[in-house]
């Protein structure tokens, strides 16, 4: 049974059959399920300076259904709804962090510290790493989804500098098209990504209206941190990215 073939159309036919709403179904699973199963975008670090940026969609049980979608030209535009500074501290081999926190208050029951600010491990080059969390709309083969994208330490100040271009040019975040692409950066043994953030005109009115809805929408996941956020290369290395 494990490698069967699954059939959504034929699923719903039998659920049909049986007096079942699969759409129903759906809506109530999805409710009671994780919000952070959102698409996320993530990036391939590759030694020859090829670097990738693709959506991770996660797994699932269709047969031959890939749970990567490419973004074309490596240049991913969207509108950031919301975006929050979170961070993490890990101890080797760790499946889940030893402190973390989201817009400098630390979350957990033991945090090593009242505030990310007076701890010691949070100062610049510490070992507890920082990101920053967008969530944004895109369209994606012809259709808007809410993904999330937690940009690595290296990536920070490239996203705070497009964020003081657009308050120098009076113009909230939410209200352009923001591009995002991969530049290469090598030091020493290493070699990866940053990514570089611009802007693509203006925000639609209709792109505008999905994304008041969608941060309404997803206010409650913001209040946590997941292990998906964490889960690039680096995150819990030595490694700078």
């Amino acid at each position: 049974m494990e490698n069967a073939i699954i059939v959504p159309d034929d699923v719903k036919a039998a659920m049909s059959v049986a007096g079942w709403d699969m759409e129903k179904e759906m809506v109530g699973q999805s409710t009671a399920s994780s919000s952070f199963e959102l698409p996320r975008v993530r990036i391939e670090h590759r030694d020859n300076g090829k670097h990738r940026v693709y959506i991770d969609t996660g797994e699932s049980y269709l047969d031959g259904d890939s749970q990567e979608i490419s973004i074309p030209g490596n240049k991913l535009s969207g509108v950031v709804f919301a975006e929050q500074s979170i961070r993490a501290l890990w101890q080797e081999g760790a499946e889940v962090p030893l402190c973390s926190g989201i817009e400098g208050h630390p979350m957990g029951k033991e945090p090593l510290a009242h505030e990310c600010k007076h701890c010691e491990h949070g100062v610049i080059g510490g070992s507890c790493k920082p990101k920053a969390r967008l969530f944004l709309l895109a369209e994606i083969d012809g259709e808007v989804k809410p993904l999330v994208f937690a940009l690595s330490p290296t990536s920070i100040k490239h996203w705070n500098a497009h964020k003081k271009k657009l308050q120098r040019s009076y113009l909230p975040v939410v209200a352009v098209n923001t591009t995002f692409e991969l530049m290469d950066v090598k030091k020493g043994t290493y070699r990866w990504a940053e990514v570089k953030a611009g802007v693509d005109g203006i925000a639609s009115k209709e792109m505008l209206m999905l994304a008041k809805e969608a941060r309404d929408q997803f206010e409650e996941v913001t209040r946590v941190i997941s292990s998906h956020d964490f889960a690039d290369p680096g995150d819990t290395s030595v490694e700078p990215f």
